[in-house]
Parts: C-alpha cells; structure tokens; sequence
C-alpha cells in the first residue's frame, strides 16, 4: 500500500515544501489527516463575569474604596499594609499582616491578624461595623462594614 503524499498542509493550507517532515505551523506531514478540533460551544465557555453571576449566592467580595473587588475564594485572603497603603494617609497604622478573611462551610469569618503563619492581633485592631473585632473569629455577614486606620471596605455574599 502507497502512502498519500500530503501536497498542503491541512491546518494552515502552507503549500509543503518537498522534503520536509514538518509544515511551518508545526503539523507532522503524514498519510493521516489531523483529528477535526470540536468547536466551542457557548455552554463550553463561559465569562468571568457570566460564572460570578451563576454562583453569586456564595461568592464573597471585599470591595475597597476605590469599589475594586477581591473575590475570597475558598483559600484565606490575608488584607494589610499592602493592600491598602495607596487608601491611608498613614500606612504606620496598618500591619502588614492586619486582618485574615476565609471561607468555612459557607460562612465567611474575619481574624484580626491571625493567619496560618502568626497567631497576633494586629497593632491597631480592626472593626466590623464600628465593633473592635475582640474575638479570635467573626462571622462574616453581607454588606459589613470593614475598618482598618481611616480606611473602609465593605464586604458582600
């Protein structure tokens, strides 16, 4: 049996060289044809923004002044200096590790500077809805108002 000798290359329609194994694009000349790609389907893709919607029961959000908006997912969300230096007029009162936001069995729970790494409140505390945070764990609820210095957040389910 005789194999087919490939003239252009399938994927790119490149006119094949004469010896060469390889069309530019990368597709190995052979007596095969290359498998169809299925195409995307729209329940294959689908937004960032399409996904929020679908699942925003149980998405929490901490929205910084500027309304930018840091998904908490199911991993703790470490928020200090870093994050909110470019909020403050002095970033000396925030730490650098301030506050912990995390996710268990669907409630969300707020540390005042406890985190996998260190077990210390932070220097200048941390208030949810103008309450100092004083216990090692705070429930989470939608629309809480999160202080940290001069600086709020409000946090949404």
């Amino acid at each position: 049996m005789q194999e087919e000798i490939i003239k252009q290359c399938p994927l790119c329609n490149t006119e094949r060289v004469s010896g060469d194994d390889y069309c530019k694009c990368g597709y190995e000349f052979s007596s095969t044809e290359p498998e169809p790609q299925p195409e995307p389907t729209d329940s294959v893709l689908q937004t960032d923004e399409q996904w929020l919607k679908d699942n925003k029961e149980s998405i929490g959000k901490l929205i910084f002044p500027d309304k930018t908006k840091e998904l908490i997912d199911d991993s703790q969300r470490l928020v200090g200096r870093a994050d909110l230096k470019k909020y403050t007029k002095d970033p000396t009162l925030i730490s650098r590790s301030h506050f912990t936001i995390y996710k268990r069995n669907e409630q969300y729970f707020i540390n005042d500077g406890i985190t996998n790494v260190q077990d210390k409140p932070s220097e200048h505390n941390t208030f949810v809805n103008n309450e100092k945070l004083t216990e090692n764990e705070h429930k989470l609820e939608n629309n809480d108002k999160i202080r940290v210095s001069d600086v709020e957040m409000t946090f949404e389910v």
